[in-house]
C-alpha cells in the first residue's frame, strides 16, 4: 500500500503559482485575515496617533479608521503617492521596512497654524509640493505615527522607533533597498479644522501575520524630552536662508512713452534727494532703506520698518 507524499511546489513548473509558495511561507497572508488584522490595528491606532499628536504639538487633530488596502508594496506606494510626503521607518525588533504617506494639504495647514495662528476652521489650502520648512514639520507627523505604532505592536515597551528623513519622492525601484513584498496599507482619515487628509502605514503582511494588536499606551504619559515643535519650527524659519529684493521707485511716464523705450533709454528716479530703497522678500515689505556706495559696490542702509506686523517671519513658511 502506498501513501500519498506532499511535496512543495516546483519554481521551475509552468503551472507554478508563486502566490502559492509566499502562502506558505508565511510572507502573505488570508485577505480576509489580513483584513481582520488591519481593522484592528486601525481601530486601536486611531485614537493612540490623535492623543500624541495633541500631546506632542499642543494641536487637536480627530483621527478615524480609513481605507484598507492589499497588494505589492511598490504597487500601494505608486497608488498613494500623489500629493504626500513619504517616510521610511523601523520598529526595533518588529520591522525595519515600514513606510508612511501624508497628505501635504495636513502639513501647510499645521505649518500655518503653528507658526501664523491662523483659525484651523478657516483654511483653505490646495495640496501641493512642500516648501523646505513644511518637510521639516512633517517629521512630527510621522514621528507620532511610528511612536504610537510601537506601542501597539512591539512586544518591548523600550524598542526603540526611528523614522528617516521625509522625501517629496519616491525612490525608483531599482534605487529602493527595500523589496517589494507583499504588504498592506492602513490609513487614516485625519480632520485638522477644515481640513481633511490621508495619513497611511504601510507595513508587510509576513509582519502584519505574526503581531498581537494591543490597546495599551492611550494613557501614556508624554514624552517630558519631546520637543516644542512651535519652536522647533520657529528656529527653522529664522535659519532659512531667504532672498532679498530692492525696489526703487522711478519717475512716472505716459504709458506711450513706456511703450517706446529702448535699450540705452535713461530713467530718473523718483526721489530728487535721497533714493529711498524699499527691501522686501517672498513679496512682503519689509524695511525702507536709503541707497548709498562702499567702493565699487551700491548698497542699502536699513533705516525703518516698512509697515509689517510683528509676526512677518511667518509668512516664509
Amino acid at each position: 500500500m502506498t501513501a500519498d507524499v506532499a511535496t512543495a511546489p516546483d519554481p521551475a513548473s509552468p503551472d507554478f503559482n508563486p502566490d502559492l509558495l509566499d502562502r506558505m511561507t508565511g510572507a502573505k497572508g488570508n485577505a480576509a485575515d489580513i483584513e481582520a488584522k488591519c481593522q484592528a490595528l486601525l481601530l486601536a491606532l486611531a485614537p493612540v496617533f490623535a492623543a500624541a499628536f495633541g500631546k506632542a504639538t499642543g494641536v487637536e487633530i480627530d483621527a478615524r479608521p480609513g481605507a484598507i488596502r492589499q497588494g505589492r508594496r511598490r504597487a500601494l506606494l505608486a497608488e498613494l503617492s500623489p500629493d504626500t510626503a513619504f517616510c521610511d521607518a523601523t520598529i526595533a525588533g518588529w520591522s525595519g521596512d515600514i513606510s508612511s504617506l501624508c497628505g501635504t494639504n495636513l502639513i501647510i495647514g499645521l505649518v500655518e497654524c503653528l507658526l501664523g495662528g491662523s483659525d484651523p476652521h478657516r483654511l483653505s489650502v490646495a495640496a501641493r509640493p512642500l516648501s523646505g520648512i513644511e518637510l521639516d514639520m512633517s517629521l512630527v507627523v510621522f514621528e507620532q505615527l511610528n511612536d504610537s505604532l510601537r506601542t501597539l505592536v512591539s512586544a518591548d515597551p523600550k524598542a526603540k522607533a526611528s523614522v528617516a528623513k521625509p522625501q517629496l519622492e519616491l525612490p525608483e525601484a531599482v534605487d529602493d533597498p527595500v523589496p517589494d513584498f507583499h504588504a498592506a496599507a492602513v490609513t487614516l482619515d485625519l480632520e485638522f479644522g477644515a481640513i481633511f487628509a490621508p495619513l497611511t502605514l504601510i507595513v508587510p503582511q509576513a509582519v502584519l501575520l505574526k503581531t498581537k494588536i494591543s490597546a495599551r499606551a492611550q494613557g501614556k504619559k508624554s514624552n517630558p524630552n519631546a520637543e516644542d515643535w512651535t519652536e522647533r519650527l520657529s528656529d527653522r524659519v529664522s535659519q532659512s536662508q531667504i532672498s532679498l529684493q530692492a525696489a526703487v521707485a522711478l519717475a512716472p511716464l505716459p504709458l506711450g512713452d513706456i511703450s517706446r523705450l529702448q535699450p540705452g533709454d535713461l530713467l530718473a528716479f523718483a526721489d530728487t534727494g535721497d533714493i529711498a530703497v524699499t527691501l522686501s522678500a517672498n513679496g512682503k515689505p519689509l524695511y525702507t532703506c536709503a541707497l548709498g556706495r562702499a567702493g565699487a559696490r551700491y548698497m542699502v542702509k536699513v533705516e525703518r520698518q516698512a509697515g509689517p506686523d510683528e509676526n512677518w517671519k511667518t509668512d516664509f513658511a
